[in-house]
This record gives structure tokens, C-alpha cells and sequence, in this order.
């Protein structure tokens, strides 16, 4: 199997228990190229040794309106730390979902970001040009099917004839469509209508459609400001979330990713070891109500982030090859082809 990066930095670390909005994140990966030495730093501490004088390097990073990134802008500690090595920091988004993200790489304006995973394959099927570095466990209690409160849906046996909200290629569409392979519905039985979080919350609750499939921060909003409820967790899809890198930059400033991601890795320590401070801080990283963070707060937590192991590999892969069969992906992905490989200036990664 290809090999992968795991920073010098990582240390094992069994998940501590944590704030609800910071999802495991989620996916999209793609190959890298070799770099070329004789113009890019060799490693992490030749960036932080580079001239003062000299222009900094720019690292961009693409971010959701949840998970861990949120919570680091908000903090502000990660643009401080790469400072010290000569490295500016500009932020993409935040965007509503992953595969908006995913089409901001493909515009060559973000270099680094994290994900669902099954945005992440959709992307990859389409030819995004990234490759996953790292994985976060999953939160099933962070994903549900809602329904407005006074709906005659109680079940997942409900929703034939229905019409369910879902992001196309998404963490909602796989959910939902897992959840139906489950209870044993025909998932023909079930219209799929394919809309964003900004526009599935005003559908469901207006009774356009049936239910919403989704994740949070939504979950909770709609539960609180919406009084929808659920009638399906995540447990029945349970999705990583993953980090992905361009592999264009990744080509070209080896160094420079390796020590933002070093920075990334320290921040979802801190998240995890600092729950309710960062509860606040996302809290207003994404101008969120007191009453939905704490409503985040009762059901999920932070994950740290850790290498890619042959068990996460082959999760991906089964749930690659089971869109494939559900005819949500055009064509089959192999995931040992899309990890990123040995790059000059990153020797110091775990081999696999």
C-alpha cells in the first residue's frame, strides 16, 4: 500500500470526550507529485529558520461552518505559531458544506482543509486534486434525519412516498440512504431532493419536503430555533472526517504544509483537552445562539486528529465501493491510489 504522512509531531492518544461542533470531518483526496528540492525548503525546520526579511510563504485554509478549523481561526494561535516561521496564514470560507471546498480546490484557491469522507470520495471520483493526510473518528450523535415536530413520520419506515433533503454525494445522502439499506426500504421508495443546509432548513420546516437529512451544527440549530426532531442518528453511517491537502502545494512547499498541519494537530489537542473554552469559541466562530452550542455541547465531542491506519483505509474503501453500488458515485475509486505519498522534505513520516 502507498505510503502516508503522520507528522513527527503526532502522538498516539486514545479520544478524549469533548464540545459537539467539532465533527469529524470530513474527505476528498487525490495523488501528489514529487517536489522539486532545489527550489523548496527541505523541511519544517528550515521554514521556521527562513530570513525575517525574506516574503512570507502563504498557506490557505478552506473551512466549514463547523468542526475543528472554525474554532482555530476563532482562536487566532495558529496564525500566531506560523508567524515564528515566516508563514501567512489566509483563510477560505467558511462555506456550508465540504463540496463547496472541494470546488474551491479544484479553483486552485485553498491548500489545505478537512472534510466528510464521503463528500471526500464524491470529490475524488470527480477528479478533485487532493490527498488525505489524517483522519478524525467518528461522532454518529452528530449527524440525524429530522422531521418537523408535529409530522406523522416516527420511523424510518415512514419515509417511503417521502421526500427527503440531502446534500448530493454528501454526508446526508450516504446517512440517509444507510439508514433506509437498514430498516429495509426499497431506497427507490424514498425521492432524494438534493439541497444545501441553507436551503433544506426553510424546505422541511415550509413542508416542501418530508425530512432533512444532516449534520451539525444543523442538527441543533433545527432542533432548537426549528423544534424539528430526529427519527435516525448517524450510528448507521458513522463517517470519519479526513484532512486533505492540494497536491500541487504540497509539490511545491513540502515544508510549508508540513508545519501548518503540525500547528493543526497541536490546536485539536488543545480543542480536545479545553472542551467548554472551545464550545465558546466556535460558539462565535459561526454566530451561533447560546442555547444551540450548549444543545452541541450534551451530545458530541472533539476528536483529535490521528494518522491514517489499515482499519480507516479500509472503512473508506468498503463505503467507496458501496456508493459505487448504490449508484451515488459514476465509477468505482480505488483509496490506496489517492493517499499522499513520500514527499522530499517530509522523509520524516511514518512509513507505511
Amino acid at each position: 500500500m502507498n505510503s502516508h504522512y503522520r507528522l513527527p509531531v503526532w502522538r498516539q492518544k486514545s479520544s478524549l470526550r469533548t464540545l459537539a461542533a467539532v465533527v469529524a470531518v470530513g474527505l476528498a483526496i487525490g495523488g501528489c507529485a514529487a517536489t522539486n528540492t532545489a527550489t523548496q525548503p527541505a523541511s519544517t525546520a528550515d521554514a521556521a529558520a527562513a530570513p525575517t526579511n525574506a516574503a512570507p510563504e502563504t498557506i490557505r485554509i478552506g473551512y466549514v461552518r463547523w468542526g475543528l478549523l472554525p474554532i482555530i481561526r476563532q482562536r487566532g494561535v495558529l496564525e500566531a505559531e506560523l508567524a515564528k516561521q515566516n508563514i501567512q496564514v489566509e483563510w477560505v470560507g467558511p462555506f456550508p458544506a465540504f463540496a463547496p471546498v472541494l470546488e474551491a480546490f479544484n479553483a486552485n484557491s485553498v491548500d489545505i482543509s478537512a472534510g466528510g469522507d464521503i463528500p471526500g470520495i464524491s470529490g475524488l471520483v470527480g477528479g478533485t486534486p487532493v490527498c488525505v493526510l489524517a483522519y478524525q473518528a467518528p461522532i454518529p450523535e452528530a449527524e440525524a434525519i429530522l422531521v418537523t415536530a408535529d409530522s406523522a413520520i416516527q420511523s424510518p419506515q415512514d419515509l417511503v412516498g417521502k421526500k427527503v433533503a440531502v446534500n448530493r454525494g454528501g454526508w446526508g445522502e450516504h446517512l440517509l440512504l444507510r439508514v433506509l439499506t437498514d430498516a429495509k426500504v426499497p431506497v427507490e421508495q424514498v425521492e432524494r431532493v438534493y439541497l444545501g443546509p441553507t436551503d433544506a432548513l426553510p424546505a422541511v420546516t415550509q413542508g416542501h419536503v418530508d425530512a432533512w437529512s444532516v449534520w451539525e451544527p444543523n442538527v441543533a440549530i433545527a432542533e432548537v430555533e426549528h423544534d424539528l426532531r430526529p427519527i435516525a442518528s448517524g450510528e448507521a453511517a458513522s463517517h470519519y472526517g479526513i484532512y486533505v491537502v492540494h497536491r500541487d502545494t504540497l509539490a511545491q512547499k513540502p515544508a510549508i504544509v508540513e508545519a501548518a498541519f503540525a500547528e493543526i494537530v497541536k490546536e485539536a489537542d488543545w480543542a480536545a483537552n479545553n472542551p467548554e473554552v472551545a464550545a465558546k469559541a466556535f460558539g462565535a466562530a459561526v454566530e451561533l445562539a447560546t442555547p444551540v452550542v450548549d444543545q452541541l455541547g450534551t451530545r458530541k465531542q472533539v476528536e483529535t486528529i490521528h494518522p491514517l491506519t489499515d482499519q480507516v483505509l479500509t472503512d473508506l474503501q468498503d463505503r467507496a465501493d458501496w456508493m459505487y453500488s448504490q449508484k451515488a458515485i459514476p465509477k468505482e475509486l480505488e483509496v490506496s491510489e489517492v493517499l499522499c505519498p513520500t514527499t522530499a522534505g517530509l522523509e520524516t513520516y511514518t512509513q507505511r
